[in-house]
C-alpha cells in the first residue's frame, strides 16, 4: 500500500504522511507500556481489540515526552517537536505500534487516531505519522428532554448519549455540551420532571466520558429563557405545572425567569452549584440565555431598559460562576441584531455592559452567506467565540473554515432534538475541524455505521 492508497482510506487527513513497505502485524503485540500514570486506556484499547494489561515503565531518552507502546519495542530516540500540547507522533513497525505525544492529551488522541484507521484499513502498512487538529475547542452540543412531552424529537437517554459521545470521542473532538431539559435531577423536586435521570446514571454518563472516552462532558441549562425547560410545542412547564405557587419567579406566562428576584437567584445558584458539582467542576458551563423576552420581577422592573436588566442578570450569572473556577458560555443571539430577528432584542450596545471573559456562543446555523459577521461583531469587542452550526453541510464548512481563518476558539456542533438524524453532519464537522477537508459521504456513512452503536 503506498501512501495515497492509504490517504485514500482514511476519514482525517493527517498533517505529515510518510509509508513504508509492509504491515503491521496485529497479532504479533507482546506487551502494552507507558510512562503516563493515572489514565485510564483500558476502554479504548479495547476499542482497538487490545486485550493486554497497560504497564507503567520509563522511556530511556524520552522522559519529557508521553509514550504508549504497543507491542516489544521502543518507539524512536530522537528529537520529536510538538505543533501544539494536542501533537502526536504515531509509528508502525511490523510488530509495534509507538505513539508520542507532548502531553497525554497529544498521546490519547493519537491512540484514537490508531483506532480509527485500525478500522478503516484491512492492513495497516508501516509508517510514521504526524498530526494535530486544527481547531482548539473541539465540541458537540445534545439535549436531554422529557420522553412524553408531546414533540416530536428523537431519543436522547443516557445510552443514546453515550453513543453520541464514543463517536465525537473517535471523530477528534474533545468536548461535549449536555443541556438539560427538566431531565437533570436537582434537588428541590419541582426543578425537575418525575421521570428525569437519576444522579447515578448521570454520573455514569459523566464517567464514561472522562475516564473512558477522554472527552471532557460539560453542562448547559438556561438559567434565563425557555425558563419551562421544555420544548415550545409541549406547553408544558418544569416547575409551574408541579408548583403553580412560585409563578412570582418568572415573568408572565413563564418564558423568563424573574431576574431581579431574590427568590429566583437563590433558585439559580442552586442549579448552578448542582451542575458543577456533577460534572467535577467543569471549564465551562453553558448558561444558554437566548431567546429571551423579557426579564425583571415586577411591572416596575420591566419598565426599566432592557439593556440594563439583561446585563445585570448576564453579570449575576457570570460572577458567581467567576467565583467557582467555571467559565460561563451563553447563546450571543440577545445581543446582536440580525440574530433571531423573530425575538425582542436588547440593544447591540449591551454587549458593551457584560464581562468580557464569557465565552460567547454563535448559532446562526444556516445561513453562510451571511459570512458570519457576528463573529467579527463580538471577537472586536473582545469576546473569545464559538460557532454552533446545524444539519447545513454548507453553513458547517463555512464557520468552521471562518473559524480556523480568524483562530476563533472552536466550534460547538449542535444536534438539539435530533440526535441520530444528526450524526453524519457530527462526523462532518469533526473532520473539518480537525483537518479542514471534507470527507466523501461514504466514509461519513462508513464511520457512523462502525462507532454509532
Amino acid at each position: 500500500m503506498n501512501r495515497q492508497e492509504l490517504l485514500n482510506k482514511l476519514i482525517i487527513q493527517p498533517k505529515s504522511l510518510t509509508v513504508r513497505d509492509g504491515f503491521y502485524q496485529k497479532n504479533r503485540v507482546a506487551d502494552i507500556c507507558t510512562n503516563v500514570e493515572g489514565v485510564q486506556m483500558s476502554y479504548l484499547l479495547e476499542l482497538a481489540e487490545y486485550q493486554k494489561k497497560v504497564q507503567i515503565r520509563p522511556f530511556e531518552g524520552l522522559e519529557k515526552e508521553c509514550v504508549l507502546c504497543i507491542g516489544p519495542k521502543i518507539p524512536k530516540k530522537k528529537k520529536y517537536c510538538f505543533e501544539n500540547d494536542e501533537a502526536f507522533w504515531l509509528e508502525a513497525e511490523q510488530d509495534s505500534i509507538a505513539i508520542i505525544g507532548k502531553t497525554p492529551e497529544g498521546m490519547l488522541l493519537g491512540l484514537k487516531s490508531l483506532i480509527r484507521m485500525l478500522s478503516e484499513t484491512e492492513e495497516l502498512p508501516l509508517m510514521e505519522l504526524y498530526d494535530y487538529p486544527d481547531i482548539p475547542f473541539r465540541a458537540v452540543h445534545t439535549c436531554m428532554f422529557r420522553p412524553d412531552d408531546g414533540t416530536e424529537k428523537e431519543e436522547s437517554s443516557p445510552e443514546d448519549i453515550k453513543k453520541m459521545m464514543k463517536t465525537a470521542a473517535i471523530c477528534g473532538y474533545n468536548h461535549i455540551f449536555i443541556e438539560f431539559w427538566g431531565m437533570f435531577p436537582y434537588s428541590r423536586e419541582y426543578a425537575h420532571w418525575p421521570n428525569a435521570y437519576t444522579r447515578a446514571e448521570i454520573e455514569d454518563l459523566i464517567s464514561f466520558a472522562m475516564n473512558q472516552l477522554h472527552i471532557r462532558p460539560l453542562p448547559a441549562q438556561n438559567l434565563t429563557s425557555h425558563a419551562g425547560w421544555s420544548r415550545i410545542v409541549s406547553r408544558k412547564h418544569t416547575v409551574l405545572d408541579q408548583r403553580p405557587d412560585l409563578s412570582d419567579m418568572y415573568i408572565p406566562g413563564g418564558w423568563c425567569f424573574a431576574t431581579e428576584n431574590p427568590d429566583t437567584q437563590v433558585f439559580l445558584k442552586e442549579l448552578m452549584d448542582e451542575l458543577l458539582a456533577m460534572f467535577r467542576n467543569p471549564p465551562y458551563l453553558h448558561a444558554c440565555c437566548d431567546k429571551a423576552f423579557g426579564f425583571g420581577s415586577t411591572e416596575e422592573d420591566r419598565t426599566m431598559s432592557a439593556d440594563i436588566l439583561f446585563a445585570k442578570h448576564i453579570s449575576f450569572l457570570n460572577s458567581y460562576l467567576q467565583e467557582k473556577n467555571t467559565t460561563m458560555a451563553m447563546w450571543g443571539d440577545m445581543l446582536y441584531s440580525s440574530m433571531d430577528a423573530l425575538y425582542w432584542k436588547c440593544s447591540e450596545k449591551t454587549a458593551d455592559y457584560i464581562p468580557k471573559n464569557i465565552l460567547m456562543n454563535i448559532w446562526t446555523h444556516n445561513n453562510p452567506g451571511r459570512k458570519w459577521q457576528d463573529a467579527a461583531f463580538f471577537e472586536n469587542k473582545g469576546f473569545q467565540t464559538v460557532y454552533s452550526p446545524f444539519m447545513n453541510e454548507e453553513s458547517i464548512e463555512s464557520m468552521v473554515n471562518v473559524c480556523r481563518e480568524r483562530k476563533s476558539h472552536g466550534i460547538v456542533q449542535t444536534t438539539w432534538h435530533l440526535p441520530q438524524t444528526a450524526v453524519p453532519y457530527v462526523i462532518l464537522s469533526g473532520t473539518l475541524q480537525w483537518c479542514g477537508i471534507k470527507p466523501q459521504n461514504d466514509k461519513i456513512n462508513q464511520f457512523q455505521n462502525i462507532w454509532y452503536r
